[in-house]
């Protein structure tokens, strides 16, 4: 945890150091070159509050879809478990902000669950671009609690994928089309390898797509 805390506290510097270069790293090993992941990281997310903030403007009028659409992008069933309740959700407006939500659980005989949650920020980029803001930077943290790292499930659908090694807890967060928020959530897992099953048996593609 030591060395994680040092990593964190390099990576503020260095975010501070990047946001005001213009200069770019190519080609970077993240594996043999830390460093380097953090400053591409600092890139990254420069390049994606920029992006952002030009969507804010392009989108300021615009509206989160209703969250009975959101549901229908939901998965009907996972293998292994069985669904113990209706899905549920809700969409919200703040003045110019707008953002919907939709929900299912699903639960196996030893009472473990999969939750699922998917977001539509199409009115609120700004909290959209600090939570995917990382993902495209290949960034990697391996300690002896918790393995996690960016994932990418196709074209405009990045993520992160989290496992903690002694709960067995996993879960998988993917940004998808700028715009929606998909959280997945299972207990008792080896990794995250199921959740990204369940993950790619939506119809993403179709979510990146929407505008």
């Amino acid at each position: 945890m030591k060395n994680l805390a040092l990593l964190l506290l390099a990576f503020s510097i260095i975010l501070l150091t990047a946001c005001g270069d213009d200069k770019k790293e190519e080609n970077i090993d993240v594996e043999k070159n830390p460093l380097g992941a953090l400053m591409k990281m600092g890139e990254n997310m420069k390049e994606n509050a920029e992006k952002m903030e030009q969507k804010t403007k392009d989108h300021k009028n615009a509206k989160a879809i209703n969250y009975e659409e959101l549901i229908k992008y939901l998965p009907e069933s996972v293998s292994g478990y069985k669904r113990n309740e209706d899905p549920s959700g809700a969409s919200m407006d703040m003045g110019e902000m707008s953002y919907s939500s939709a929900e299912v659980r699903f639960e196996n005989e030893k009472g473990e669950r999969i939750n699922i949650t998917l977001l539509d920020y199409n009115a609120a980029y700004s909290m959209y671009s600090m939570a995917t803001a990382m993902w495209a930077s290949g960034f990697k943290i391996d300690t002896s609690e918790e393995l996690g790292q960016s994932i990418n499930l196709g074209e405009n659908i990045n993520g992160w994928e989290s496992f903690r090694k002694k709960q067995k807890n996993a879960s998988v967060v993917l940004g998808i089309g700028d715009r929606f928020l998909l959280t997945i959530e299972g207990d008792n897992q080896k990794d995250c390898s199921f959740l990204k099953e369940v993950a790619e048996s939506m119809d993403l593609k179709k979510l990146a797509l929407i505008e």
